[in-house]
């Protein structure tokens, strides 16, 4: 059993459902869908890019999700919902196997985000105004703490120690970074 392998069924084992932590009045919730993919060369992570026309987050390499509607029944819903919107992939295509702990953004989002394995076969239709690129990258190195630097950025005039890495000439950073972080500390 690889790395990844051992990962995922110790994921699994847990049942994990995450941690609720608390979030500050102002927050808005969001939720996020983290694909993993079963590939011949090993597990893969989907992700997308956020197309240079949105006004929040422009080209920003993030998960499919977005903030939750009145309709929505649920997080888990949101999440789903917008995997579908954004890539044309259906509900019934995703096996959400756990939920990881959410986390507040900058831009006064509360993130739940949810783990889940994408099932074949399946296919990608990008919603051209929201999303730029969607690309899989490695299970495997995005589990390695060691991929990870600590950065800071500068937001409203006020210095912010942020986390972020490259992979295959992809920079992560922010939100997506962290989760991923998170992810690799508890499971890599």
């Amino acid at each position: 059993m690889n790395r990844t392998d051992h990962f995922l069924s110790r994921f699994m084992l847990q049942k994990h459902h995450g941690e609720q932590s608390s979030k500050a009045p102002e927050t808005r919730d969001a939720a996020v869908i983290i694909p993993l993919i079963s590939r011949a060369e090993g597990w893969s992570v989907l992700f997308t890019q956020r197309s240079w026309q949105l006004r929040h987050h422009p080209g920003q390499v993030c998960f499919p999700g977005g903030r939750k509607d009145t309709s929505d029944t649920s997080l888990q819903m949101t999440g789903l919902r917008e995997l579908e919107e954004e890539l044309g992939i259906p509900s019934h295509q995703i096996q959400i196997i756990g939920e990881l702990t959410g986390g507040q953004t900058l831009s006064g989002y509360h993130i739940h985000p949810y783990l889940a394995r994408l099932h074949h076969p399946f296919t990608v239709s990008p919603a051209k105004a929201e999303v730029e690129a969607v690309f899989e990258l490695p299970l495997e190195l995005l589990l390695d703490t060691n991929n990870y630097q600590s950065l800071i950025i500068q937001r409203n005039n006020k210095p912010h120690k942020i986390i972020g890495l490259t992979v295959d000439n992809w920079f992560i950073w922010g939100a997506t970074a962290k989760m991923l972080y998170q992810l690799a500390k508890q499971y890599g």
